[in-house]
């Protein structure tokens, strides 16, 4: 018979156990070691799939920490990162609001057309000489206050490699990455190009474990995305918009013309071109063009939701595109005489009704009725977010991402069940990632990293130091992805054989060997922090040593026999150099000492540089 204080135990443990089953949030058990992985090994697979990878000595904060309460925090997502806050304090743009970087930051073609109004350039003026003109234009610029957009976008990048780097959260700066290549929008289109910092910032960030369904509609009402896609162009036809709705419009118009031709003072005229900086060009009256467009609703279907198989048909884009009509970008809300209580504000979005098809529209097989409004977009996001199509397709792509390039049925299966289940939690999704078999088997299975995460790896990896990102950013450009700057929608390709060709094979290497040399600008390396300070002899262990540091629990046997072979080759023409120029110009024993460290610390930087380059750091 058991005794009362083991039946009270017992009830204690299954009531613990029962509470945690029942938690919306409960801790995450990670079976690596069903799968013949040490604890260590495993440290070492979260940090590769989980993070933009390991930095010096970060394995054993796991082990300390545990892989579980370290797992649980990056779900959280809320640590503290006093190195990331300090370096992002410096950084301008990143602290305005959306209006000020508009303001601060107008394109060329805006700037240009203030100063020839205010008499500044003269645009008829034939034998005005470039340079002279453009004196002009800086000067006008820094006169009001005006920052070149260039800037803009050096802050834009610095900050993504600031993140990547410092931030703590680390999956969820992973994440961030991801669903901005799913929700991708590109600075080559000019339009889009402003607001991509807070696109990043405010339709993307906040919602990367968070519900499906939010970022899609962040995404869709945000400037940046309807200006790329051209849903802030789509306009019904006349005779699909109310007649009442049209005829406010025409007489609003009128008005608005009408006090326009009346006298306006010199202060009028520098504020109508401060809202023609700021103005959105598409809906000038002059350009605007009646009609809808397709883009965004294709877009909206084949690649933020149901995928090219999801089901749907080319007259499905086309009410898709109808649906979403009179949605359009906010950027004359400032003004005195303010809009119609018609138009629906919500921020730097807006609904104009008289844009808007209100015919019956159906969709997915699902009756829109006669009369609809800005409620129609808002059904069609919801009806795409809870589709099993959709579910499939994020399903489909976060395997790809976080294990393998082709994953197992089974999981995009079990991945789409999960999504249905949790309403498109996506924390739910890392979960059940985290716990699946196909996770843990593909340790041994590598994914090709691309540009971006190889250069944040290796500055991880060797515990590099950022003050400047310019000439950084031009090395992932040179490895085949300059940043914010993916013209089709479509994003980045998730594989490898995009990312590997001969070019970017001598890139990538040569990369590594930049960045262990201290060549690359304003990045600084100290490699004697990096590792023990080992004595490099006849024997040569540096690649062995410095390979197990930059690549913590991989099998190196063979890497390390193929780069010492490469070192020693390096080393014995450096020494050969040395000793002709000891002989020739070196009398006293302490510039043959000199000489030889010298010789010690560039072979710990040939080491570096090649294990930075090889094949295998290419992988994760």
């Amino acid at each position: 018979m058991k005794s009362p204080r083991y039946t009270m135990l017992s009830f204690a443990v299954l009531f613990t156990i029962s509470v945690i089953a029942r938690s919306e949030n409960p801790i995450t058990i990670l079976p690596y070691s069903d799968f013949g992985l040490t604890e260590r090994q495993a440290a070492a697979h979260l940090l590769n799939r989980f993070t933009f990878g390991a930095r010096p000595g970060e394995i054993d904060q796991l082990l300390e920490m545990g892989l579980e309460t370290w797992f649980e925090r990056q779900l959280d997502a809320n640590l503290s990162c006093p190195k990331l806050d300090e370096r992002l304090s410096k950084l301008q743009s990143i602290h305005m609001s959306t209006e000020q970087i508009l303001k601060v930051y107008p394109p060329n073609g805006a700037v240009r057309s203030m100063a020839h109004r205010e008499g500044v350039i003269d645009r008829n003026d034939q034998n005005a000489k470039p340079t002279e003109v453009r004196q002009k234009l800086k000067e006008f610029s820094k006169e009001k206050g005006f920052r070149p957009q260039r800037e803009l976008l050096n802050e834009l990048i610095a900050q993504k490699f600031l993140r990547s780097v410092y931030n703590e959260n680390q999956l969820a700066e992973v994440l961030t990455d991801f669903w901005f290549n799913h929700f991708n929008v590109s600075i080559t289109d000019n339009q889009a190009k402003p607001w991509v910092l807070s696109y990043e910032q405010e339709a993307i960030r906040p919602y990367v474990l968070g519900r499906f369904r939010d970022m899609l509609g962040a995404t869709a009402k945000h400037p940046a995305m309807l200006y790329y896609l051209d849903n802030n162009q789509s306009n019904a036809l006349p005779d699909a918009t109310p007649k009442a709705l049209r005829e406010q419009s025409r007489k609003r118009k009128q008005r608005s013309k009408k006090t326009s031709t009346l006298n306006r003072s010199s202060t009028e005229k520098v504020m109508s071109d401060s809202q023609i900086m700021m103005s959105d060009s598409s809906v000038n009256p002059k350009t605007l063009k009646r009609g809808i467009n397709e883009n965004y609703a294709r877009e909206l279907m084949e690649l933020h939701t149901l995928g090219v198989e999801g089901g749907y048909t080319q007259k499905d884009v086309v009410e898709v595109a109808r649906a979403f009509t009179g949605w359009k970008v906010n950027r004359k809300s400032k003004r005195k005489n303010g809009k119609p209580k018609s138009i629906i504000q919500d921020g730097d979005f807006q609904f104009v009704p008289w844009n808007h098809d209100v015919k019956e529209k159906i969709i997915l097989g699902q009756k829109f009725p006669v009369g609809g409004r800005i409620e129609e977009g808002q059904r069609v996001l919801g009806m795409l977010a809870e589709h099993p199509s959709t579910a499939k397709h994020i399903s489909q792509k976060l395997a790809t991402y976080f294990v393998s390039e082709d994953p197992p049925a089974t999981l995009v299966d079990r991945l789409a069940k999960v999504f249905l289940q949790k309403d498109g939690n996506i924390k739910a999704l890392i979960r059940e990632i985290s716990v699946s078999p196909e996770f843990w088997r593909g340790e041994k299975k590598h994914k090709t990293k691309s540009p971006i995460r190889l250069a944040v790896s290796a500055l991880r990896s060797t515990g590099a130091d950022i003050n400047k990102s310019r000439q950084l950013a031009q090395w992932v450009a040179k490895m085949g992805q300059p940043l914010y700057a993916c013209r089709p929608p479509t994003g980045y390709p998730d594989r490898g054989t995009f990312w590997i060709n001969t070019g970017t094979i001598l890139n990538r290497m040569n990369f590594g060997i930049s960045l262990a040399s201290n060549q690359i600008q304003g990045i600084r390396l100290n490699l004697a922090d990096l590792g023990p300070d080992t004595e490099l002899g006849s024997n040569n262990k540096s690649p062995a040593v410095y390979a197990s540091l930059l690549l913590p629990e991989r099998d190196i046997t063979k890497m390390c026999q193929r780069l010492e072979q490469q070192i020693i080759s390096i080393s014995d023409k450096e020494r050969k150099n040395t000793k002709i120029k000891n002989i020739k110009n070196i009398k006293r024993r302490k510039a043959k000492i000199a000489a030889k460290k010298r010789e010690q610390k560039q072979l710990i930087v040939q080491a570096v540089g090649v294990i930075l380059g090889s094949p295998e750091f290419q992988t994760y």
